[in-house]
């Protein structure tokens, strides 16, 4: 005899929710989330006008759910927060901050904010929008990222991540394993770092004792930090950190800021191209700063050289009364390809006011005499290190076909468009069946004159305010540089 349906079951609660079936909220929600998931699959390909409008869709579906969130979620009726005001004051409350805040930090006014949180005035769409733009209250659901953000409410901090818009790290894999495959030529310096092996290999040799973390150890993080806020004052910070890595170097930097200022606003953003190295970086962050509920940490998977894309990094400092800080540590720099290229079309969005702090190696000598530099480098007196090797040759052994061994060399660059700065390329040459052979450029680094960097970024618009040498142990010649963007001179 078969038992009851109505009395027995294996899973009592799944009948019986199928009985009743979802509620209208979370119906809405499940057809808005499905219609999102089958709009990220759908490719516009390369056409401009197609891309376009595929991101205003998203963003469009995106918004929409953040209306669904904000006035019909259950769960907020559940803790008495019926109307949109009751919500705000919460949210606001546990953010720790003043209607005045909120209102420079959104760009309201005042007395908007007042009638809101009295209910007197019903949110238009453009006072949510600039209201959830304000990360502490934590007004975007769980519906628009992909990592969930509901902490205990007793917990203020609420870290995120975003998969920056048209990044495609699958294609970037084929694109590097086609590459390989090839002729030889020059690896995107991204692409070293894409895969988990190379993300461990990479990691394995930053902390190594002679490579990064003696660096680490002489960086001048008290120095930085003091003349950082010497220059902003109390004013929120967005530290912007631009390729960090493992993060150990950039959480050093933000805890020094935090603990130089008395009042600290800081919202802290890690954008890596590498899924490995983010999340191993963003979880160093968030485990640093639990504790600390004024400091805001946010992972972003992109490509810095696309930073001007990626609008949440976007406002108005003079209005918000924040400034951001662009952070690249570790020699960042150092691996671009064009740096005056760089510097124009990657900080295009930096308003006046903002910061740039990046590390370089010194040169040796001039560019100009490369037999001098060879006999001062002392990385051109010794063959290229086993730690180097392992991590750069890795993808080749992964992903080249036929390849028989590699070997690696350094080659001397010196046709640089920065003066006075020369470059050293890591040269694998790849061994192929029938004694063939092809090379590949799977590293650059690149060592500078500073005062032509000062001059280089004068030119966009960056004054200095500081070059800090590095300290202690480390004997390489090297030091941190510090510029502010300027309010643009009226011409005549």
């Amino acid at each position: 005899m078969e038992p009851s349906a109505d009395v027995s079951a294996e899973f009592p609660s799944l009948i019986e929710d199928d009985a009743i079936g979802p509620s209208p909220y979370q119906a809405a929600q499940f057809h808005l989330r499905q219609s999102l998931q089958a709009l990220s699959e759908l490719s516009p390909g390369r056409d401009p006008e197609k891309r376009k409008a595929h991101d205003d869709v998203m963003l469009l579906l995106r918004q929409v759910l953040q209306f669904l969130h904000v006035h019909f979620s259950p769960e907020r009726e559940a803790t008495g927060a019926q109307h949109f005001g009751d919500l705000l004051r919460q949210h606001r409350s546990e953010a720790g901050l003043t209607q005045q805040q909120l209102a420079d930090y959104s760009g309201l006014s005042i007395s908007l904010v007042r009638k809101l949180e009295q209910s007197d005035t019903p949110p238009t769409r453009k006072s949510l929008l600039s209201l959830c733009n304000v990360q502490e209250l934590k007004l975007v659901p769980p519906e628009v990222t992909t990592l969930p953000t509901n902490r205990e409410f007793s917990n203020p901090l609420a870290p995120n991540w975003y998969m920056s818009p048209g990044f495609d790290s699958v294609t970037m894999m084929a694109d590097l394993h086609q590459q390989l495959n090839g002729s030889g030529g020059t690896i995107e310096q991204t692409y070293v770092y894409l895969d988990p092996k190379s993300a461990l290999d990479w990691i394995s040799l930053a902390n190594s004792p002679s490579y990064v973390a003696a660096a680490r150890e002489s960086f001048p993080y008290s120095a930085v930090a003091k003349k950082l806020r010497e220059v902003v004052g109390t004013a929120g910070l967005d530290v912007i950190a631009l390729g960090p890595g493992d993060g150990k170097s950039e959480v050093r930097l933000v805890q020094q800021i935090h603990s130089e200022c008395d009042r600290t606003n800081l919202r802290f953003y890690l954008l890596d191209a590498s899924q490995p190295l983010l999340t191993r970086a963003f979880k160093h962050a968030v485990d640093t700063f639990s504790d600390e509920p004024s400091i805001f940490v946010c992972g972003i998977q992109g490509n810095f050289h696309h930073l001007p894309r990626y609008t949440q990094l976007h406002y108005t400092p003079a209005r918000s009364h924040r400034r951001r800080i662009y952070v690249m540590l570790g020699n960042t720099v150092g691996n671009i390809e064009h740096e005056p290229q760089f510097f124009q079309s990657a900080f295009s969005g930096a308003a006046p006011g903002d910061l740039l702090l990046f590390d370089v190696d010194y040169a040796f000598a001039t560019s100009g005499d490369p037999d001098e530099i060879r006999s001062k480098d002392p990385a051109l007196q010794k063959p290229v290190p086993d730690g180097h090797q392992r991590w750069l040759g890795g993808p080749i052994k992964r992903y080249c076909q036929d390849s028989q061994g590699v070997d690696f060399s350094f080659r001397l660059d010196t046709n640089r468009p920065l003066p006075g700065s020369y470059g050293l390329h890591f040269i694998a040459t790849v061994h192929l069946p029938g004694k063939l052979s092809k090379e590949f450029c799977m590293h650059q680094v690149r060592r500078y004159d500073p005062q032509g960097l000062v001059r280089c970024l004068r030119g966009f618009g960056w004054e200095s305010v500081g070059v800090f040498p590095f300290t202690g142990t480390e004997s390489r010649p090297r030091g941190v540089l510090v510029f502010q963007k300027q309010y643009a001179r009226l011409k005549h």
